[in-house]
């Protein structure tokens, strides 16, 4: 397995099932990143039914979402929205996640990432 993208130049002599099996060319993933903190700390019910309309939202994108909520006082999430199965998440998709933690009064600070490679991007957004 590659550890980086591979160039141009090699990603023309690669055939179709070498780019699907290294995740490139049309068969890139694209993710993005976002972080958003609410402002009732704490294991508070409002706080459960906020986070299960978030992943409510996320599901019915047909996305999923890989994150961690912070250990103390559990108000932070941070995590990694992508397509479900092999499908990208579209800028469309970045969009409405963004508008909709906005329009959410809980929501103190929010930041939702650009659209990155979720095999060969990592770096960059570091």
């Amino acid at each position: 397995m590659l550890s980086r993208a591979p160039s141009s130049r090699k990603l023309s002599r690669l055939n179709r099932r070498q780019r699907k099996k290294l995740r490139v060319g049309e068969f890139q993933e694209l993710v993005f990143k976002v972080m958003f903190t609410i402002s009732q700390p704490g294991s508070d019910p409002k706080n459960y039914d906020f986070l299960d309309a978030f992943l409510d939202l996320i599901e019915s994108r047909d996305l999923e979402f890989s994150g961690v909520s912070s250990l103390r006082p559990l108000n932070r999430t941070d995590g990694t929205v992508a397509g479900s199965g092999r499908r990208s998440a579209s800028d469309e998709d970045r969009q409405a996640v963004s508008a909709w933690l906005q329009q959410r009064p809980e929501v103190v600070s929010m930041d939702v990432g650009e659209l990155f490679d979720g095999w060969y991007g990592w770096e960059d957004t570091e």
